[in-house]
């Protein structure tokens, strides 16, 4: 059966969207390709028509998700770091997509030694968010703020409810 590029586009998303779910849910180490195709209602042959191997998928994950799940949290930052910090909370807190690209990006568990190739994704991915938020803050506060964004990224993946509520205080 031949598949059309839309059919192609639509099956490599459904992919990256599984991926995403199930390596945080699982692990990215631990997580079985076969269950990622078969969240995408794909056979595993079709996953690797599109992906060489986990790191392969993974990487894809990373650099489709890091900037389009993220964008609405960025958009944000013109405004100042308060309302940047409070999209960042209430997206931790209530988008399963944000949380699951936080938890296998942050996350040390994510062992990139087991991964290789993968840790320039994640290298660059946070690298380009240290230069946004550098554009915006003194480079010293950037750092900082970037910290406390991983920090409650861990926090959102082991319970939700232990993130911060009041962020004002920080912006000031």
């Amino acid at each position: 059966m031949r598949r059309t590029a839309e059919d192609t586009a639509l099956t490599r998303a459904a992919l990256l969207a599984a991926a995403l779910t199930v390596f945080a849910e699982q692990g990215v180490t631990t997580a079985r390709l076969a269950d990622v195709a078969q969240r995408a209602g794909v056979t595993r042959g079709a996953l690797y028509h599109h992906f060489a191997d986990r790191t392969d998928l993974y990487t894809a994950v990373v650099t489709d998700a890091w900037e389009t799940v993220t964008a609405p949290v960025w958009a944000t930052l013109g405004d100042g770091l308060a309302p940047f910090q409070r999209a960042w909370l209430d997206h931790l807190r209530q988008d399963d997509r944000f949380r699951s690209l936080l938890a296998i990006t942050v996350n040390s568990g994510v062992s990139l030694a087991a991964l290789p190739g993968a840790a320039e994704a994640k290298i660059a991915g946070l690298t380009d968010w240290r230069d946004r938020l550098r554009h915006h803050l003194p480079e010293q506060a950037a750092d900082h703020v970037i910290a406390w964004m991983c920090g409650t990224a861990l926090l959102a993946a082991t319970d939700p409810d232990l993130l911060p509520t009041d962020v004002e205080w920080l912006a000031r």
